[in-house]
């Protein structure tokens, strides 16, 4: 098809298929002059991609015109539709529109449902981390794909040390690999080598579900110290802190049905309810409330430029509110 859209929070995943669609459809010469990625900061993105997804490619092979996080899965006012619809029955055969967003393409958007008329659509979302299932049969299937052989114990102690962070996980894999040189790899050598950055952010939020501020800036410097993102610290707290206040606000409303109250917390596992109630019995709902609005005003303060000093004077307020 002429036009695929990717989706999904996992951004390193939906990177590697951008990548392995290059690879497959673009010329090795011509690879670099065929691949046109327009930034949507470029005020004429839109204008400008529809122009160049109808131009015949230079020299062999295909073209890719990649628009990431593009506006047309939004809404797009009505003459962008016009030209979408010109466009679109248009492409060459050679070409490829590709569209890629970290949100789900909202289909209520006349143009999002005429782009997926004629569009591929792969997802991308990131696992849960209380998937544990899920999550070991990715890193296996990264592991098989590197050629890494590890025993079962030593996938639970990646699984442990990465949690639902791709990336990482790949990134482990391939260091584990240079390490091995073919010979399989024990849980032991797993520990040794791997830094356990998961465990590391979920005591983070569980230091500030106490209120206990020297150990929630012990582990966030530990975090800080790994290179871990921001962002990505802020939105492992962001789910703790929402699952949290989930349940809490279910239990005061005098809900009884673990069932019913695991549903609308998005439970995967209805049996982890039992442990989530003991660690929000002498928290507060204010405090799970006010938490989330901490969160939500830091979130906003990274993606808008601030760098990793606010995280401790927000940390600390986790922990006080």
């Amino acid at each position: 098809m002429p036009v695929h859209v990717y989706w999904g929070e996992d951004d390193f995943l939906l990177s590697k298929a951008v990548e392995a669609l290059r690879a497959q459809h673009l010329d090795r010469e011509w690879g670099l002059l065929n691949y046109i990625q327009i930034a949507p900061a470029d005020k004429d993105n839109i204008a400008n991609a529809l122009m160049e997804i109808v131009t015949a490619p230079l020299g062999e092979g295909g073209k890719i015109v990649h628009l990431p996080q593009s506006s047309l899965l939004g809404a797009c006012p009505p003459e962008v539709i016009e030209e979408l619809e010109k466009t679109l029955p248009n492409i060459p055969e050679n070409n490829i529109l590709l569209m890629t967003s970290a949100k789900k393409p909202d289909e209520r958007n006349k143009s999002v449902k005429l782009i997926l008329q004629s569009a591929q659509l792969k997802t991308f979302p990131l696992i849960p981390q209380w998937e544990s299932t899920k999550i070991v049969s990715q890193v296996k299937s990264f592991a098989s794909s590197l050629g890494v052989k590890l025993t079962n114990d030593a996938v639970a102690a990646l699984v442990e040390a990465v949690g639902n962070n791709s990336r990482q996980a790949w990134n482990e894999l391939e260091k584990l690999k240079l390490y091995a040189v073919g010979a399989p790899l024990d849980v032991e050598m797993v520990k040794q080598l791997v830094v356990n950055t998961s465990s590391s952010s979920l005591e983070l939020a569980a230091a500030c579900r106490m209120g206990d501020p020297t150990l929630a800036l012990k582990q966030l410097d530990r975090l800080l110290a790994l290179n871990e993102p921001p962002l990505r610290i802020v939105a492992t707290l962001a789910t703790c802190f929402r699952t949290w206040l989930s349940a809490k606000a279910c239990i005061e409303a005098g809900w009884k049905d673990d069932a019913v109250i695991a549903l609308f917390v998005e439970l995967k596992n209805p049996k982890r309810l039992f442990f989530i109630k003991q660690e929000i019995r002498a928290v507060s709902l204010t405090k799970f409330r006010n938490a989330m609005a901490i969160l939500l005003e830091l979130e906003v303060l990274l993606k808008s430029g601030g760098n990793a000093d606010i995280l401790a004077t927000y940390v600390i307020n986790l922990c006080t509110v």
